[in-house]
């Protein structure tokens, strides 16, 4: 199914990484530093201070503070752009990078490649006391013998960064903003935004890496084969919480691809993200992705507007899936050949030629319990279509699903006989019916307090 990647090592820790995507049809920050000249180099309690501006401090290069500083410094940047005639390399040195900021937390300090050359790297085993803090990295490229990571990159190393903005960086093959390999970075509010890839992973790319992302956002981004914002492949297994990716494009999973990975992500939003083919929002491959009160909306793509799983076992709990849509199946998800387990989630207002809300094909096998599929259309099957597949649900409901036919929920194959107490109701949503059990009544707050976690008195 899946094409294997060939690695070929090079020296100075350098990779090049080539693949053919299988294919099927259809720390708090820092307080502002002032614009112009920065005070000389002063003590700390685990380090000195190292400036570094246009006039009137230490350094004029960022580089040659960093080639006098020693573990536990800090070097101070100014508000300024800095454009080093070569990348930015932290020498396995655990100091901290810190920029300024506008006191409304967007910083000011700018990294900038030129279009020339990799912005950042750490290859000498950096780890959490390595820091970069509001530092902008921008126009960085990445060509040459691996053509990974235009904004940063890390090898074997796993830095620290916060209130970090990556914008408008590209590379050949992989990671036009940040491409990691053997490590894993912690990112905190961290920004990917135009970012490109002529291959894959757009904002970022990850192989054998599984970095950590709080509050991070992931716009307009975009690869030329997978993952738009982020692309996982080969044991990589990312968590990410709080984190938005919006309007990315690829060929397939515009907002994120994982290949033979088990990302955890929570409370995320991917919303108007785009693919060609598979997975406007996501797509996983040979996966076991874990999702927790993320939510689909407005994506699109040809199959799987939302979600599309080739092969793969994600578990969905509390994700909702709205006015996502597919040209040929899956509105909000696609299965093919897959064994999602969803638990609590919602299916609203998503369209499909077939499967409005949710397309099960060749051997799927998907669980769903307390699930509702709510206002979906498609030309077959408004809140789901199985094809050589039999679901099993477990008290879901459906209720103002349409097809070319009037209102019709469920067409194609049958759910599994072993479904139970579930509620299909062809014809329009009955008004204040949360529950979606086609009547109103005291279940429906009852469902609501269990939805909170929250139980009646006996």
């Amino acid at each position: 199914m899946h094409q294997p990647f060939t690695i070929v090592t090079l020296a100075a820790g350098r990779t090049l990484i080539f693949a053919s995507l299988s294919m099927i049809s259809g720390l708090a920050c820092a307080p502002t530093a002032p614009s112009g000249a920065l005070a000389h180099t002063s003590k700390t309690a685990s380090g000195k201070t190292i400036t570094v501006c246009v006039t009137g401090c230490d350094y004029t290069s960022i580089n040659a503070a960093i080639d006098a500083a020693t573990n536990g410094d800090v070097i101070q940047l100014a508000a300024e752009t800095y454009s080093e005639s070569a990348v930015i390399d932290t020498d396995g040195k655990a100091i901290t990078l810190r920029g300024a900021d506008d006191q409304g937390s967007s910083p000011t300090s700018i990294l900038d490649g030129g279009g020339a050359h990799r912005v950042l790297q750490c290859r000498k085993g950096e780890t959490s006391t390595t820091v970069f803090e509001n530092l902008v990295i921008q126009n960085g490229y990445a060509a040459g013998d691996d053509g990974t990571g235009g904004g940063m990159y890390n090898y074997k190393s796993s830095p620290n960064l916060t209130d970090c903005t990556f914008t408008s960086n590209s590379a050949v093959f992989s990671g036009g903003g940040m491409f990691n390999i053997g490590s894993d970075p912690i990112l905190t509010d961290c920004t990917f935004t135009d970012n490109t890839t002529d291959q894959r992973g757009g904002g970022m790319a990850n192989y054998k890496s599984s970095p950590t992302l709080f509050d991070c956002s992931f716009t307009s981004n975009s690869a030329r084969d997978g993952g738009g914002g982020l692309y996982n492949f080969v044991e990589s297994s990312p968590t990410l919480t709080r984190c938005a990716f919006t309007s990315n494009t690829a060929c397939i999973g515009g907002g994120m691809y994982s290949w033979q990975g088990s990302p955890a992500l929570t409370d995320c939003a991917f919303t108007n993200n785009s693919a060609d083919q598979n997975g406007g929002g996501m797509l996983h491959e040979d996966s076991n992705p874990a999702l927790t009160g993320c939510t689909f909306t407005s994506n699109s793509a040809s199959d799987g507007g939302g979600m599309s799983s080739w092969q793969s076992s994600p578990a969905l709990t509390k994700c909702t899936f709205t006015s996502n849509s597919a040209d040929k199946n899956g509105g909000g998800m696609s299965s093919w050949q897959s064994s999602p387990a969803l638990t609590d989630c919602t299916f609203t207002s998503n369209s499909a030629d077939r499967g409005g809300g949710m397309y099960n094909f060749v051997e799927s096998s998907p669980t769903l319990s307390r699930c509702l599929f709510i206002d979906n259309s498609a030309g077959e099957g408004g809140g789901m279509y199985n094809q050589k597949s039999n679901p099993t649900l477990s008290h879901c409901n459906f209720c103002g699903n349409t097809d070319g036919s009037g209102f019709n929920s469920i067409s194609g194959d049958a759910i599994d006989g072993s479904s139970s107490e579930n509620v299909i109701l062809d014809a329009e949503c009955v008004h204040g019916d949360i529950n979606v059990d086609g009547e109103m009544n005291g279940a429906d707050f009852a469902y609501i307090l269990g939805y909170w976690g929250l139980r009646l008195a006996a």
